[in-house]
């Protein structure tokens, strides 16, 4: 049972009603986060607004989206947005072995000598781009501090990456997959704090093959 309750549209102000039919339209399967979310109006309309707004107007394609959102969700065992991004992420065109391999990556150590310019197996260069911005972020907020690893290491991995980043993607591009991808694990940890419950329609995520 989840820690706050969802509402629903009559729950909220009238003026927070276009935003809550947007979500409807666009998120159906999302309801639960979306109408926990909409406690604080102040929330619920910039985070679902800037979210329908990055899906009609971001140059950002939506696979590498969901492919920077799975490996987030894998790292921090984020269970709702991992089992709601797995057939979004199907939907772009990925594989059933792809997302096996993005699950597991969480669990591959990132070497202190990373060079990120070898593209990982079935992905083409930009996919693997975003697959080592995922991993890097989650690496140096997770696993780097908790293993020692001392800060110029982590700096230096950074810079390197943005690099290869600057070299494939515009700043727009790079500021709009930064933003989502770390806000990712701001969503997975909302999620599990609130214990929010996937929606019936909603399969649980499975473990990677």
């Amino acid at each position: 049972m989840p820690l706050l309750k969802p509402l629903t549209r009559d729950d909220v102000a009238p003026e927070l009603w276009p935003l809550w039919d947007a979500c409807e339209q666009a998120y159906p399967d999302f309801r639960n986060l979306w109408a926990t979310m909409a406690h604080s109006p102040i929330v619920f309309g910039h985070v679902w607004g800037q979210l329908l707004a990055l899906e009609r107007e971001s140059p950002v394609a939506a696979r590498h989206f969901e492919i920077a959102i799975l490996v987030v969700s894998s790292a921090t065992r984020c269970d709702y947005c991992v089992a709601h991004h797995t057939p979004r992420a199907l939907g772009t065109g990925l594989t059933t072995a792809q997302l096996d391999y993005l699950a597991a990556l969480p669990g591959v150590p990132l070497a202190e000598d990373e060079t990120f310019d070898v593209a990982h197996p079935t992905f083409d260069a930009a996919d693997s781009l975003v697959i080592d911005l995922a991993r890097f972020t989650a690496w140096a907020g997770l696993q780097a501090p908790a293993a020692g690893v001392h800060p110029r290491v982590v700096h230096r991995l950074r810079r390197r990456l943005f690099d290869r980043l600057a070299a494939v993607f515009s700043p727009r591009q790079i500021e709009e997959l930064v933003w989502r991808t770390t806000q990712c694990a701001a969503f997975n940890w909302h999620n599990e704090l609130l214990e929010l419950d996937l929606e019936p329609e909603v399969a649980p995520p499975v473990a990677p093959r």
